[in-house]
Formats: structure tokens, sequence, C-alpha cells
């Protein structure tokens, strides 16, 4: 079997000053403009609106076995402690380890939400692959099943929608499986918005994860849509550790200086406040190895700017980016 590499993996992002029209629904009289909670209800749980990604649970940024297991086992002990309620994995990471850890640590736990994605392939470090045949994914389903160690997966995303296998048939397996009592909600990660509106035709879909920061904003179209239909919305790769060469991550970072001087915080916490603004109620995943960060990544959703801050922000990090197309596969290192 041939597996084609990912058209959504390895395709470049635009930068563009669009922000969700909800930015502007949010604004107040006095021309601030506030995340309405900082938590939010993702697939029947509520949860902080900062999860924890579990790429780095891994030995690599999601590939291989550590080590040490224990060592990715006491982070995610300390993301729990931190207040993180909220685990995101896929079967694609490690491929395998980062559930495998996830199990170890919370198990059948019903106070975590955990979710996991199926529908990847991962042939090599630096490959990845679609495959959306039904038996696949019920197959990847009882697998994830059994390295998380759980009788139900909360929250299981279709990866991504594979083009060579009707749509239908993809989200028709789910729906079995979620029948059975093995997943509980169906979401799909980086759908376009013409895949969006198909789903929800066959299946009720209960969130969307996708690329989306201060510096990606191409999801803008997706998120409305999902505003209009009352689904969350899950950032992912929200702090830009990569995407840019290093001169216009720099640049990007610079661009954020200000706000982050005026509220006493990180540049980094000041990208995550910029979604939780122009995404009411939407969430963010975020990876760290230091419990520390994970702190800070939670005290973002008590950030407050206001609607010039944000319009600020993102006209000043899209001249920064000074027509760079960002890439989330492009890492600053190879600059």
């Amino acid at each position: 079997m041939t597996i084609a590499a990912s058209r959504t993996e390895t395709a470049a992002v635009a930068p563009t000053d669009t922000v969700p029209t909800a930015t502007v629904r949010g604004a107040s009289a006095s021309g601030t403009t506030t995340p309405s909670t900082a938590e939010t209800l993702l697939a029947g749980h509520r949860v902080p609106r900062v999860g924890l990604g579990a790429a780095r649970l891994t030995a690599g940024d999601g590939w291989g076995i550590p080590a040490d297991p224990e060592v990715p086992r006491a982070l995610l002990r300390a993301a729990l402690d931190a207040g993180i309620r909220y685990v995101d994995t896929a079967d694609a990471l490690g491929p395998g380890v980062s559930e495998v850890i996830i199990g170890d640590v919370i198990g059948n736990r019903d106070d975590i939400l955990v979710s996991t994605k199926v529908g990847m392939l991962r042939p090599a470090q630096d490959r990845w692959g679609i495959l959306g045949r039904p038996d696949y994914l019920r197959h990847a389903v009882h697998a994830s099943l059994h390295r998380l160690r759980r009788e139900r997966i909360d929250l299981l995303f279709l990866h991504r929608i594979d083009p060579d296998v009707p749509l239908a048939d993809q989200l028709g397996a789910l729906a079995e499986l979620r029948d059975q009592g093995k997943i509980a909600h169906i979401g799909l990660s980086e759908p376009t918005r013409e895949q969006l509106d198909a789903a929800l035709a066959i299946e009720p879909i209960a969130a969307v994860q996708s690329l989306y920061n201060v510096a990606a904003r191409e999801n803008t179209p997706v998120i409305e849509r999902l505003a209009e239909r009352n689904i969350p919305f899950i950032a992912y790769w929200p702090l830009i550790g990569r995407g840019l060469p290093a001169d216009t991550h720099d640049r990007v970072f610079a661009a954020l200086q200000p706000a982050a001087r005026a509220h006493q915080t990180s540049v980094q916490s000041i990208a995550l406040a910029w979604i939780f603004h122009t995404v009411p109620d939407g969430l963010a995943v975020v990876g760290s190895r230091n419990p520390a960060h994970l702190r800070d990544n939670l005290a973002a959703t008590e950030i407050t700017l206001s609607a010039e801050e944000i319009g600020a922000i993102s006209a000043a990090v899209t001249e920064a980016l000074d027509g760079f197309v960002f890439n989330p596969r492009y890492s600053p290192h190879s600059a």
C-alpha cells in the first residue's frame, strides 16, 4: 500500500488580518473584551480552556519511546496537579506512545477529559498519511482504548478526512462505535468549512480541533461556522513554537511584547489570550515539559484585552510576518 503525504499536514497557512467576528460581538461598551469564562463545556465535561497536548509525552516532539517513561508520567501528574482537566492526544503520536503514558497515569478516571484521534498513519518520523477506511478506523479505536486503559473514549477526533473514502463511511464507522459505547462524542480535526458542513449533515459533531494562532488565521471561516452552531473550537499550535524562520519568529514575538509588558505577563500568555478573545469559549491545547509553564498557560484565561489591543496585536503580527506564510512543519532552526 502506498501512503500519500497528508496535504493538510504539509500545507502552509496564509497570514490574514481577519479574526472571527465573535471578537466584535464580545466587545463591551468600555471597549474591552473578556473571555466568557476560564472554563467551558467540552464533550459533556466542564474544563479549563487550556488543555494539555500530549506530543511531548513521547521521546521527541510526537515520536519515539522515552528513555525513562517515568519522566513523562511525572509531567502528566504535575499537569493534573496544576489544574489541567483536559488531555488531548492522537494514536499517531509515538505512534501510540503518548496514549500508553496517559493510560498509565489517568486510566479510566472520569474526572479527566481524554480525547484522541484516529485516521492518520505514521510510517516514519517525518512521514504522515491519511487512512479512513472503516475497518481501519474501527481497529484504531479499539487499539486506542487498550492503550488508554479506558472503557470509552470521551472525545474521538477523525484526525483527517480521507478524500478517497466516502465521508459517510468514515463517520458511520465512528457512529457505530459510539452507539456501542466505545466513543462518547465524535470530533473533526482540520476540516475545511465545506467538509464541516458535509459532516454536520451526516452526524452530530461535538468539537473541531484545527491550527489557529495569532500568526495563522486561515481557519477563521471554520471558527465562524462553529460559532453559528455552538460547537466548540480547539486551537492547536497556539504558541507558534515553530512554523516560522528564526528572524520572522523573533519579529512576531517582538510584536507581542508591548501587550506582554502592559499586562506584566509573557508573550506566550498574550498569544493564548488573543485566541481566547477572538474565539469566545474556545480552547487551546498546549504542550510543555515544564509544569510552571502549564500554570502560566492556565492563567492566560484571566487576561483581559481591549478591542483596540486585539486589533493592534493582529496588525503588528501581520506586519512582522512580512508576507511569510506560516508552515506548521517549518522549524526556526532550519532557517
